[in-house]
């Protein structure tokens, strides 16, 4: 027999330590999942006012929590310790194989033990979006951490920590015991399979629990590292839980009192119920409505490198003080197309639960019109096809584009040329069979890497965002030019709206200034050319452009008609993932999860309570959140004028 498959070749079995390594693993994870919990309630005792039953609750469910993250934890050292072959563990590289992907994972379990506590430390629970922003803010993270913490000596604390419980792991289990029989590929695998069909048992089926009424005992007998992973999936935060509150009815009434204009009647008297009857102000007209989302479209760009776009502007209805509501392209596309100030994680576009949702489709919907969603790109990156077909749009995306559409692309998608293109035949089909549409196109090209057909700007490809601006802005003059050759082009609203800024993400602190972006209405026919300067936001624009064609509906828009806003009630909500700004013509307010309210003049120290910025920020992001929590904002909640209010399901 060869060493490979004799017990008695070598004197450790590798049979046994491949094995016996991945029980170390799971030793040492419930060892520190245990371990940590234990800390918590000896370095935080004032958390933890309860007796020894809730303690020994906590402990006994985390136990169980842990047991179900430990499935997880355990995927990648099972793919990488049931490959080799006997033949390879039993040699110095396969014994270093093991003895390495034991240190990693001991090493990432006591990091990670290490990061909870001061997690715990300023949020007083376990890991939540909060940490999920952190894992996307990782320059300004770290460089925080730097200034805050000795990390030199907390780093080699983790070092020398899992390095002693990987010697004792090695030395005291892994290479002892009896002799076992050889392993062969086939077992290994079909281990490999079962333990895929548990994760996949875990996922769908289990639910963690803390098991006790107390908030941070519930918080203590959860999974850190589950915890962190879950909130990725859901992309939530708890405004309750972790942001500044304030009475429900009062910040509804404060809300109301901020919605109130010429042509909004309330359907109800109810503080909670935000529904209103918009008269329509000026005659109805009914164009075709074509929403251009720009990718990374800031109003900085409004100038050298985008001519189209600034005769545009000067021959439309432009807004030069509108604010995007985030950093991220689905933040912008919920803004736009639902009119609600950002909630704490991420964009609703990319949570569950958010189809049929009141949005500036459902108004269209109720004309009926057809609404299409356009994108060059594939749809599922960021659940944009699910939430655009959740809300009534027919999807075009990359997949659907003819032959003929599809002459250069990225990673990213078909240039913006193409989609164009693609938005024309789109327009052209449904003007041929008497059909008004709506289309929202999202643009790609002015992404990194930057490219974009040779020949068509004067800055070459990948040199840069300015030759992506040139080629985004020589895309809408193309597109522009072409549609006025069409039938439908006279009757037609286009509307140019930019995502977020190119410049904003990876900010820690929301930098008011920075949140510029470009909007453009551009009609010839319908709409005379004006220039806007009073502080808006990317929810105000279906409520403006709803209010320029004259339409009446029943709203629950948190926006509002622009060109009805006096220059001094100007607004604006911006924000990150956990950080809320609300800014207006005096300052921006932040509220901040676990630490209250920030001022931009006092740059980290809490503001009044009664500062009536304060008040307006709290009001209108818990209200934003309550309705979407609580599902109020569907759309069959919200009925068009000349539906009782009687016939509406109450908020």
């Amino acid at each position: 027999m060869t060493g490979a498959s004799n017990p008695a070749a070598h004197p450790h079995p590798v049979g046994a330590s491949r094995f016996r390594c991945l029980a170390a693993m799971t030793g040492v994870f419930l060892l520190i999942g245990a371990g940590t919990r234990l800390a918590l309630f000896f370095l935080f005792p004032a958390d933890f006012t309860g007796g020894f039953g809730d303690a020994a609750g906590a402990l006994a469910l985390g136990a169980i929590n842990d047991c179900a993250s430990l499935v997880f934890a355990l995927a990648l050292p099972m793919l990488v310790l049931m490959a080799p072959s006997d033949r390879f563990l039993a040699g110095r590289a396969g014994r270093a194989l093991m003895a390495g992907a034991l240190f990693l994972f001991v090493c990432v379990a006591v990091f990670t033990a290490f990061a909870e506590y001061f997690f715990w430390d300023e949020f007083h629970c376990r890991f939540n979006f909060i940490a999920v922003d952190y894992l996307i803010y990782t320059n300004e993270v770290l460089n925080n951490i730097v200034e805050s913490y000795p990390l030199a000596p907390l780093l080699g604390s983790v070092g020398l920590i899992s390095l002693a419980l990987t010697m004792s792991a090695w030395k005291g289990f892994v290479v002892k015991g009896p002799a076992v029989a050889p392993t062969r590929l086939l077992p290994r695998l079909s281990l490999v399979g079962l333990h895929t069909l548990a994760a996949v048992f875990v996922f769908l089926c289990f639910t963690p629990s803390g098991g006790n009424a107390d908030k941070n005992f519930q918080e203590a007998g959860r999974n850190g590292l589950y915890e962190l992973f879950s909130a990725f999936r859901h992309n939530t935060l708890d405004y309750r839980a972790f942001y500044p509150q304030m009475d429900r009815e009062e910040a509804f009434r404060i809300v109301r009192a901020e919605l109130a204009e010429p042509e909004a009647n309330f359907v109800s008297s109810l503080p909670e119920d935000l529904r209103r009857e918009m008269a329509p102000g000026r005659p109805e007209s009914r164009p075709n409505v074509i929403v251009v989302v720009m990718e990374s479209f800031g109003s900085k760009w409004l100038g050298e490198y985008s001519p189209n776009l600034v005769r545009l502007a000067g021959e439309g209805l432009s807004f030069s003080n509108m604010r995007s509501t985030g950093t991220r392209t689905v933040r912008g596309l919920e803004a736009i197309t639902l009119s609600l100030p950002p909630t704490p994680g991420n964009s609703i576009v990319r949570r569950p639960d958010n189809g049929n949702l009141f949005s500036i489709g459902t108004v269209f919907k109720e004309e009926g019109y057809a609404r299409e969603f356009i994108y060059g790109g594939y749809g599922y990156f960021d659940n944009m096809n699910a939430f655009f077909a959740g809300n009534g749009y027919t999807v075009v995306d990359r997949t659907d584009f003819p032959p003929e559409r599809k002459t250069f692309a990225t990673a990213w998608g078909q240039c913006d040329e193409d989609l164009f293109g693609v938005s024309l035949d789109r327009a052209d089909a449904a003007h041929a069979a008497g059909t008004p549409f709506h289309q929202v196109v999202l643009t790609t090209s002015n992404h990194r890497p930057f490219t974009y057909p040779y020949g068509k700007v004067s800055i070459p490809p990948g040199d840069g965002r300015r030759g992506a601006v040139q080629y985004c802005d020589y895309a809408v003059g193309r597109f522009i030019e072409e549609a006025k050759k069409k039938p439908w082009f006279d009757n037609t609203v286009f509307v140019f709206v930019g995502d977020h800024p190119s410049a904003v993400a990876g900010k820690t602190y929301v930098p008011a200034d920075g949140y510029g972006i470009a909007c453009i209405f551009y009609a010839p026919k319908l709409i005379r050319p004006q220039k806007v300067d009073t502080l808006c936001s990317q929810i105000d624009v279906a409520p403006t452009l709803f209010a320029l064609l004259g339409w009446g509906y029943r709203s629950q828009f948190f926006g509002r008609n622009v060109l009805d806003m006096r220059p001094e009630e100007g607004r604006a909500w911006i924000s990150t993932y956990q950080l809320l700004g609300y800014l207006d013509t005096g300052g921006l307010a932040l509220l901040r999860p676990a630490a209250g309210v920030r001022t931009s003049a006092e740059r980290g120290f809490p503001a009044e309570p009664a500062d009536p910025r304060t008040l307006r920020a709290i009001a209108f992001y818990q209200c934003a959140y309550d309705l979407f929590a609580g599902g109020k904002l569907k759309e069959h909640v919200v009925l068009r004028v000349g539906v009782s209010a009687a016939a509406t399901p109450g908020p």
